[in-house]
């Protein structure tokens, strides 16, 4: 990326200052968020925010905001954002910076909690940027940093096949936000994907499987990692939409046949009654068996009743696919989004989400073609009754 690294006489204060608050009072112990890590996700900021042609007013903000939002961690760990703002206020008011622009530095320091969602587009950018090292060559050797800071300030410790697994589990769901990082970091980023995916599948490869009742190795293997078991959901789930397109034809064919029939008979039936009553009875057999199956016709193809909403804990007990339209379409993007992120960070949440988009998929269809089924039937037999009536009538009455 090539950085325009802005020279004004409040960023070099700020770098200054930063470097030197960075360089002696940040423990050895955090080997990933350093110096180097604030440098690379200034450079990264100042470049999307450039190449997004941001006003030099907001890339001065976006660059202040990079070199101060890790300064917390020279005090703590856990909540080291709100530090982070204190250092960036205090020195940025002895520097005169005007007071609306510094509100705006330390929103976008604040965004880069992890929980936390940006607002305007500073703030994507920051965020974007903060995220660098998932684009770099270096990539698994800053992730080792990372897990060394996390077993020593968190006491979260992971053998290589968790923390591979957790990476490559975050990795696969992160997305940047604005254009420019997705052009100029996502490249690198999949490769980093690719590269995890690899040393995963060998951890898995490599790890004993538990032996069953006759000694055989018992071993479950995800769909989304089976090339054989992806092929056949995706030709089952497209065999069902088709089934389903043709089971709508027919419907609409039932619709438009017996609605020709009835707009036909109730006329006919109005202007021969008279001088021929009993037609009236066929052409009553007729108009029912006719109005019966258009009934079951418009079931088999009436849209099922949607909320548009799925609740967190739903998401979270795997109840609820948000793969269907039905189940989200009146959330927000956010809530969306971390539904889906929540279902994808677990390959076993995303084997259930495709079973249960085929499973509900066929048990509408299998409903569908019950109904249509009784549709057909009550035509047919509408049309033999009404011929047979016809014949009785017509002998008895002539």
């Amino acid at each position: 990326m090539t950085v325009n690294v802005l020279t004004n006489t409040t960023v070099s204060a700020t770098e200054q200052f930063v470097t030197k608050l960075l360089s002696k009072e940040l423990s050895k112990d955090l080997k990933y968020h350093n110096l180097q890590h604030t440098i690379a996700v200034r450079d990264a900021g100042v470049a999307i925010a450039q190449a997004l042609n941001l006003p030099e007013e907001e890339v001065e903000i976006i660059e202040l905001a990079c070199l101060f939002h890790d300064t917390g961690f020279t005090e703590t760990y856990n909540g080291h954002e709100s530090v982070s703002q204190r250092i960036a206020k205090q020195f940025l008011q002895e520097q005169k910076y005007p007071t609306n622009k510094l509100q705006q530095v330390l929103q976008c320091i604040n965004v880069t909690t992890h929980t936390a969602y940006p607002t305007n587009l500073m703030e994507q950018v920051i965020k974007d940027a903060d995220y660098v090292n998932l684009s770099s060559a270096n990539y698994l050797e800053s992730i080792e940093a990372l897990r060394h800071e996390w077993s020593h300030y968190l006491n979260q410790d992971y053998n290589d096949e968790a923390w591979m697994r957790l990476n490559y589990d975050f990795l696969k769901v992160h997305q940047y936000f604005t254009p420019v990082a997705r052009q100029l970091l996502e490249p690198q980023k999949i490769i980093n994907l690719k590269e995890l995916k690899k040393i995963v599948k060998k951890g898995k490869r490599e790890k004993k499987q538990p032996e069953g009742e006759g000694g055989e190795e018992e071993m479950s293997v995800a769909i989304s990692e089976s090339k054989s078991a992806s092929m056949m959901f995706k030709t089952s789930l497209r065999n069902h939409l088709d089934l389903s397109n043709l089971a709508d034809n027919k419907a609409n064919i039932m619709l438009s046949v017996n609605a020709l029939i009835i707009t036909v008979a109730i006329p006919t039936v109005s202007s021969y009654a008279q001088n021929v009553p009993f037609v009236i009875y066929p052409m009553a057999v007729l108009i029912a068996s006719c109005l019966i199956s258009m009934i079951f016709a418009t079931l088999a193809t009436r849209p099922i009743k949607m909320t548009g909403m799925t609740d967190p804990s739903v998401i979270k007990s795997g109840e609820s696919n948000l793969f269907f339209f039905g189940n989200f379409y009146s959330m927000t993007f956010p809530e969306y989004q971390k539904g889906m992120q929540q279902v994808m960070s677990d390959e076993k949440d995303l084997d259930g989400a495709i079973m249960r988009d085929l499973f509900f998929l066929g048990r509408s269809l299998g409903k569908k073609y019950t109904q249509l089924r009784v549709c057909y039937n009550i035509f047919m037999v509408g049309v033999v009754v009404t011929v047979v009536v016809y014949g009785v009538c017509y002998a008895i009455f002539n």
